[in-house]
């Protein structure tokens, strides 16, 4: 069945495209598989289109980047990806080239930044309140990694009573098998799924 989709109520989160995140240069980016499964994926080239659809249609795009500096929360010592963090320098500061937007999914004129401070895009940011303020009803969401950005937000966003979906070839994690995991135990459960082109095609209506 096709995915319905109201690009007045509907805005689309590109979230955690940075550089630390899923660059092939970034120390974070190769720990972690990001950088690897991005380029075998192709998601770069076809979130770009879905960015370029979207913005086209009218709709809300937005930008969800995290930063880690001197006034960021405690970040937590225990867990890989935490460890990971640390092992290749400072990563994800604010101002630095691992902060910024990957050039492939760069915001453009219209599209609005919202900075958070960990995990859930909700989280440490005000996000909740542009939501609210354009009428948004529900999220699409793309992003890296599927397991922890799309999982996270996506936890919190039901738990404020918003609709989700996730473009599921615009959307990694650091392994293929942690990828279709987080899909098939909780994305598959708590989203509408859908794929690039359905996505574009629900919204060019």
């Amino acid at each position: 069945m096709a995915i319905e989709i109201d690009v007045k109520k509907t805005a689309l989160l590109s979230m955690d495209f940075q550089n630390d995140i899923i660059h092939p240069d970034a120390p974070l980016a190769q720990a972690a598989g990001f950088a690897k499964m991005v380029q075998e994926t192709g998601i770069l080239p076809r979130s770009a289109r879905v960015l370029d659809a979207a913005r086209k249609a009218g709709m809300k795009v937005i930008h969800i980047v995290v930063e880690f500096g001197p006034d960021a929360a405690p970040m937590p010592s225990r867990g890989a990806f935490f460890r990971m963090l640390g092992a290749g320098g400072p990563t994800l500061q604010p101002g630095t080239w691992g902060a910024q937007i990957h050039d492939a999914v760069a915001p453009k004129s219209g599209d609005e930044i919202v900075k958070k401070s960990m995990i859930s895009a909700f989280v440490g940011s005000n996000l909740d309140e542009v939501l609210k303020k354009n009428g948004i009803t529900d999220i699409a969401m793309i992003g890296v990694a599927t397991t922890f950005v799309v999982e996270g937000t996506t936890w919190s966003a039901v738990d404020k009573g918003y609709n989700c979906i996730v473009i599921e070839d615009c959307v990694c994690a650091g392994s293929k098998e942690a990828h279709d995991a987080a899909i098939q135990t909780s994305l598959t459960y708590l989203t509408d799924l859908c794929k690039a082109d359905e996505f574009i095609a629900a919204i060019q209506k």
